[in-house]
């Protein structure tokens, strides 16, 4: 297989970039003055974060960290988890299933494996709690108090799942300030978005607060030539309520309860026909082709390209999802140190179904779904003075978890009640025993539109399932000193080590089902034999898992910080579970090991203008050793193998807020990232490829001038982010790239004088830019590519009103 041959890394890019962020840095006169200016005389506000498990101002912590206060992320309409990537450099959206699992690329790290067991290596926390599932990105941010968005390992305070970053979400708390708020949005495709909170205290030393949203829109996606309904509407609710309880002996007891619940029609991609040219090239067809002998420029069932927000569709897919979880925070000043202890339970179900062929026809319709049951309980301590800080704690973690997923139809389908010598259909599907033997394959089209797939004599339709589950539990101990030497230098070191075990099963089986059978009848069919896989797979991994971080600050001055230091993160190892289990011809690929990252960074945070001018900045160096690389075999045969991979970047970030009228914000990120010597096609053939989902340059800006007016004040904002091209998995081949994009928003809103009402209008997506956020190559399953789009151009108003 050809492959995009990789210079080596570009240093000198990465050098400039570095360079020019230092003499923006240098270029200011240094301000001793201490950080006490607010938004009113013009500076910006201190952001307290707790990136290192304590508070602290932003500006203090060397470690490469975006913070969107809540009043920010309404600025910037983030109505999403993953609204988040347009506020900060280096953070990709990716959705392997459309609107039923996310993950976030951090530097170009990512998992984007559609299978919901994969943990992703840029973890996600919620109010203190990590979130080991795909779907638990899939909520709506409301009534947040900030986003947290670290950049870098940091294995050694937050876990083994965080090689490339995390992206932390907590919750406003409740306060014996009675009051509340109320916001209605309404826009295009009757939009209908309430979301709301009130609180205050119950009794003397009980305080609580209760918030909600609910989010309803129509399709985004037309069905023009299939029984399918239209589908990627909004339906979706959530629940949250808190107590906090103020303890004697300057303790606190924190209880937070959450609920969830998306039903939506779903499973909709955009199509394009492709075919293939060589082992492992697929190509995108031209308008005069005609390689599967059905029309020019046509797919194997006989379509055109779909054109933008269009499916003909057979079935109606679906995405439920159901969540629910309860945390209770304790923490205790112990005079010395703190105590917080967080223990949480949560639960996530997930049901999901999409028609992956883009057709009419019945050939190839993905399912997969879970029912995971999550507890973890975390114990901290946390002490220190001015000079010398110290962090110590034990984590707890399981996770038990039961899967599935298949699909219906014949593509790939294989049973032994068929494997016969009469079997029509055998030499035409690549010689595969067992398959189909009714309608023609390989892709069961008729010209004339009849369903020629289904048993002629009981109606009978192919299907396969695989049911698996795992069980991971996970204990670690870990610790972290921050000693001051002078005024001057500070050294950080930590360390964290895990125990994660994990019980693995996974077995499949094809059946046939009745889709107009009232009682859901089906009929169970035997594995083909001769298979690595005719038997179930059982199998348990043990792995000793380290990390630390050893790091030297300096303090330059009040309002400029300089960092450098070596960090270490890992992901555990884990289990692949094969789409189709047919290919699978080695056992040993059902597994994979921790990936182990080496991060070297250097970054700074600066202050200038009496606090009116923001700069921070940071590059670094990635050695991984085992990189968990995702690739795809046959069509959408997914397996995890070990790699090794290296990533150089830097990221700039700037705000600057010159008076009460005008504030302007700019991010900018590079990453060159390649995976080294890695067979993605299953071909024999290894290359060096950029990971999925990192774009080389993203960055993102806003400008916004408030001004006076009627009693009250005027807000007009301007806000975009940019990504240069990427490609959606490991191949790196044309039809699997998303061309670099822009997306431009803007916004007007008028507070009244009270400071209690906000009318807001906003157009997002201006220019009304068609982009991607996911892709797969489908080539073999009927000569097409998909494509997940970008939301599309949105008028939206609003009205906020506090109480």
């Amino acid at each position: 297989m050809k492959t995009r041959q990789r210079a080596r890394y570009n240093v000198q890019t990465t050098a400039i970039l570095v360079a020019v962020a230092a003499w923006v840095a240098g270029g200011f006169p240094q301000s001793a003055t201490a950080q006490q200016a607010g938004a009113s005389s013009g500076g910006l506000e201190e952001v307290i974060v707790t990136a290192q498990r304590r508070e602290q101002n932003e500006q203090e912590i060397g470690i490469s960290l975006s913070a969107v206060t809540g009043a920010d992320l309404t600025d910037l309409g983030v109505v999403n988890a993953t609204d988040i990537t347009k506020a900060m450099p280096a953070v990709v959206l990716t959705q392997p299933n459309g609107p039923s699992s996310f993950s976030l690329a951090i530097r170009g790290v990512v998992q984007n494996d559609f299978a919901d067991h994969q943990e992703s290596p840029a973890a996600i926390y919620v109010d203190d709690v990590y979130v080991s599932q795909m779907i638990g990105l899939a909520f709506s941010a409301f009534d947040i108090d900030r986003v947290e968005v670290l950049r870098g390992p940091q294995g050694t305070l937050f876990g083994r799942n965080a090689t490339g970053g995390l992206a932390h979400f907590i919750s406003r708390r409740p306060s014996d300030e009675t009051g509340g708020y109320m916001d209605v949005t309404f826009g295009e495709r009757n939009l209908v978005r309430v979301e709301g909170a009130f609180g205050g205290a119950l009794a003397e030393g009980i305080d609580a607060r209760i918030s909600l949203q609910s989010n309803h829109y129509d399709p985004l996606f037309r069905n023009t030539f299939g029984a399918a309904n239209d589908a990627e509407n909004g339906n979706d609710w959530a629940l949250r309520g808190q107590l906090l309880f103020k303890l004697p002996d300057n303790s606190q007891l924190l209880l937070l309860g959450r609920f969830s619940r998306t039903d939506v029609h779903a499973g909709s991609w955009e199509e394009r026909t492709t075919m293939n040219i060589g082992p492992g090239i697929d190509i995108y067809a031209g308008p005069n082709d005609n390689p599967y002998g059905t029309c020019p420029g046509c797919n194997a069932s006989g379509l055109a390209n779909s054109g933008p927000f269009v499916i003909r569709d057979s079935i109606s897919g679906f995405t439920r999802l159901k969540g629910s979880g309860l945390t209770a925070k304790y923490t205790r000043d112990l005079g010395a140190a703190a105590l917080t202890v967080v223990a949480d339970y949560t639960s996530l179900r997930k049901d999901y179904q999409e028609d992956s062929d883009a057709s009419p026809d019945t050939l190839f319709q993905f399912f997969n779904g879970s029912k995971v049951n999550q507890q973890s309980l975390e114990a901290r301590l946390n002490g220190g003075d001015k000079r010398l800080n110290w962090t110590a704690g034990v984590y707890g973690l399981r996770i038990d978890g039961d899967y599935y997923e298949g699909w219906l139809g014949p593509t790939f389908f294989t049973a032994q009640e068929f494997n016969t010598a009469t079997n029509p259909n055998t030499p035409l599907y690549f010689g595969i025993p067992g398959v189909w033997p009714f309608g023609t394959a390989p892709y069961w089209h008729d010209p004339a539109g009849r369903d020629i797939v289904p048993d002629p004599s009981t109606g009978a339709y192919p299907a396969t399932r695989s049911p698996y589950t795992l069980k991971t539990t996970s204990y670690a101990a870990f610790g972290q000193v921050e000693y001051r030497f002078t005024d001057l230098i500070g050294l950080t070191l930590g360390a964290r080590v895990t125990k994660d075990k994990k019980d693995y099963f996974f077995t499949w089986s094809p059946y046939e089902y009745f889709p107009h059978s009232t009682t859901g009848a089906t009929v169970p069919l035997t594995r083909l034999s001769g298979l690595a896989l005719s038997s179930d797979y059982a199998a348990s991994r043990d792995d000793t898992l380290s990390t630390g971080k050893a790091q030297l600050d300096f303090h330059v001055s009040p309002d400029f910080l300089a960092y450098a230091g070596v960090n270490r993160g890992v992901k555990g190892g884990g289990y692949t579970a094969p789409l189709f289990p047919l290919f699978i011809n080695d056992l040993s690929k059902m597994t994979f090991s921790p990936e182990k990252l080496t991060s070297y960074e250097a970054g700074f945070k600066s202050e200038y203008l009496q606090h009116r001018l923001r700069v921070n900045g940071a590059a670094y160096y990635y050695d991984y050793k085992d990189y968990q690389a995702l690739i795809y075999t046959v069509s959408l045969e997914q397996l995890i193998v070990n790699a090794d991979a290296k990533h150089v970047g830097a990221e700039l970030e700037a705000e600057w807020a010159p008076n009460e009228s005008w504030r302007f914000g700019l991010g900018a990120a590079y990453v060159d990232a390649v995976v080294k010597d890695v067979d993605t096609r299953g071909n024999g053939i290894k290359g060096d490829f950029t990971p999925g989902n990192a774009p080389r340059w993203t960055g993102n800006a806003m400008i916004r001038y408030t001004f006076p007016l009627y009693r009250g004040h005027a807000a007009l904002q301007l806000d975009g982010n940019y990504l240069s091209r990427f490609w959606f998995n490991l191949s790196d081949l044309p039809i699997v790239e998303q061309p670099a994009y822009g997306v431009a928003n803007v916004r007007a809103s008028y507070t009244t004088a009270s400071g209690k009402t906000e009318f807001g209008v906003s157009l997002e997506n201006l220019a009304d830019k068609h982009y991607g956020t996911m892709g797969f190559d489908n080539t073999s399953i009927n000569g097409l590519a998909q494509l997940y789009p970008g939301m599309p151009r949105w008028f939206k108003v609003h009205v906020n009103f506090k109480f």
